[in-house]
């Protein structure tokens, strides 16, 4: 179905936003003594024009803007910058500020006649008085919603005309040898790791090191540990040995949407505990610290392959393809993990290998890229994860660009026989034609015994691969161009999704229009996730796309979004 413009806008004129006055921003500023603040666009400073936004034209200001505008650590800090770029405009309208990714002094993306439009970015935030903001957005029906580092794929973190928690400044960092959760019944002890939910990878990850410890997360250093990564699952290229995050949380601090402070654990506030571990970011209530459990400082036996022929020979990609998939359960039940590159090669590690035999389990690899693909084949060991972590993930996605993307857990079935094989490495060569960046994560938790504790979608348990697809546009990528690329990125999955029925798709690097993402996203566990958001948010208060309890994209919160009628 094709819409103009104008019934985008009207898609969405049943109901209109709470609109406050001065004099309630006025208030809560007064109760948060004075620590209310606008959500100004990041690249503000480069617009001489500007409609309904804070901040103003600064030359000096604009050149730092400029020269960080790709700079993840630099974005990190500003509360106005999201990683993906898109969630900072509003791409049902095309109202946005943003540079030319490719060239950020481009003076085309910022000189009149362009404007600064304040987009998704939240009206205002709050740094440290979440309470407050929670029984603000009850009394008045602002639209709120939580943000921590904005690395966020799905827009749960940014909305129009909204009151914004932000939670990155919540920085602490402490180790416990001997960490008893909270009203425990027994005299068990475990050696565990605190963090507030503003500790970013890197940061984790080096604490981690310097204690002889090793806490697994992801590939990002500046993605918020305890935020969404966490709330989704939060994989790793360990997960298949010790887990997703949420199967080695011990505990978790959290302000629920009625304003009560609570510590959910395996022996008291259990439901939560458990909506928490899988059910989603920005849903639940408003995490500040968890408690995950740390794990030995352990060596790392580390392979790179490169194959520049990958790139571009179709027939070289299905064969090496097929190779990866015809051994993935091999390499899966041996305690492999990583990341394959279907046109470029991939990064492997095992935690449970020396260097002996790690590498003579990766001669048929090495054979096979060094002959048949005239690529290269590398290994090291390295002393630490926080070591490997620097030599081989700490550069990740790009970020300072919009950025969608669409994945879909594969199960071990589809790898049984040479045709099931043969039929998803066709399916998967469709689905990443012509977009950006495929990339296959061999990172779901086989060897883990599962006891049912957490929310994630059943399907991480009997799935083999965690593959994704993505694409990139910069500032002046037309309307109907943006929906194109959205359209193409499900039809192209939708390949993957049909010879995978009743699997799911993980929820943290999902379509944005993720087809029934209740049973994708969650599946058996979706009825009691929704018994538990009614119980801990009785009035709704905290809502975000395709969560837990959606109300729905007619909602006025989503109006940024492209409607999925148009998709």
């Amino acid at each position: 179905m094709k819409l103009s413009l104008v019934q985008v806008v009207l898609f969405y004129a049943s109901t209109s936003a709470a609109v406050l006055h001065t004099s309630d921003w006025a208030r809560l500023n007064r109760t948060v003594h004075g620590r209310l603040f606008t959500g100004t666009p990041f690249a503000r400073p480069c617009f001489r024009d500007a409609n309904d936004t804070s901040g103003s034209f600064q030359a000096s200001d604009c050149a730092v803007v400029e020269e960080n505008y790709m700079n993840r650590t630099f974005r990190l800090d500003i509360f106005g910058s999201y990683m993906n770029t898109e969630w900072e405009t509003c791409q049902s309208t095309s109202e946005q500020c943003l540079l030319d990714s490719s060239a950020p002094n481009n003076t085309l993306a910022f000189n009149p006649p362009q404007m600064c439009s304040q987009g998704s970015i939240p009206s205002y935030y709050n740094t440290d008085d979440i309470i407050a903001g929670l029984e603000f957005a009850t009394s008045t029906g602002v639209t709120l919603v939580i943000k921590n580092t904005g690395h966020d794929y799905k827009g749960r973190s940014s909305a129009p005309n909204s009151l914004a928690l932000f939670t990155h400044n919540l920085k602490s960092l402490s180790y416990n040898e001997q960490f008893k959760p909270l009203g425990s019944t027994d005299n068990e002890s475990l050696p565990a790791v605190t963090m507030g939910a503003g500790v970013a990878s890197l940061a984790l990850y080096e604490f981690a090191d310097a204690l002889n410890l090793t806490v697994p997360g992801g590939a990002d250093p500046t993605v918020g540990v305890a935020g969404g990564y966490l709330m989704g699952g939060g994989h790793s290229i360990l997960t298949n040995v010790f887990g997703l995050f949420v199967d080695r949380l011990l505990e978790i601090e959290v302000v629920t949407p009625i304003g009560q402070v609570l510590t959910a654990n395996k022996f008291q506030n259990t439901d939560l505990f458990f909506a928490l571990r899988g059910g989603g970011g920005g849903t639940f209530g408003v995490v500040t610290k968890v408690t995950t459990l740390a794990l030995p400082k352990m060596q790392l036996p580390a392979f790179l392959v490169t194959a520049e022929n990958l790139k571009t020979n179709i027939d070289l990609q299905r064969k090496w393809l097929g190779f990866m998939a015809a051994n993935a359960v091999e390499f899966s039940n041996a305690g492999w993990g990583g990341f394959i590159f279907p046109n470029s090669g991939f990064i492997f590690t095992n935690p449970l290998l020396n260097e002996t035999a790690a590498v003579a389990a990766m001669q048929g690899v090495q054979e096979l890229v060094t002959k048949e693909f005239n690529g290269t084949f590398t290994h090291t060991v390295e002393p630490s994860y926080f070591s490997f972590f620097l030599k081989y993930l700490v550069t990740s996605e790009p970020v300072g660009l919009p950025f969608a993307a669409a994945s879909r857990l594969i199960p071990v079935a589809n790898f049984a026989t040479n045709e099931s094989r043969a039929e998803l490495v066709d399916a998967h060569l469709v689905a990443s034609n012509s977009q950006t960046l495929p990339i296959f994560f061999q990172t779901t938790p086989l060897l883990l015994d599962d006891k049912g504790e957490t929310s994630v979608t059943p399907a991480w348990r009997n799935s083999m691969w965690h593959v994704t697809t993505s694409s990139f546009w910069n500032f002046n990528t037309t309307f109907d161009e943006r929906v194109q690329i959205y359209s193409s990125l499900t039809s192209n999955m939708d390949v993957v999704r049909n010879i995978t029925r009743g699997s799911g798709a993980y929820q943290n690097e999902a379509d944005v229009y993720e087809p029934n993402f209740q049973e994708s996203f969650w599946g058996s566990n979706y009825d009691r996730l929704l018994a538990i958001k009614k119980k801990y948010d009785p009035h709704h208060v905290m809502d975000c796309w395709q969560c837990v309890g959606w109300k729905g994209e007619v909602d006025p919160q989503f109006q940024c979004y492209i409607p999925k009628e148009l998709v």
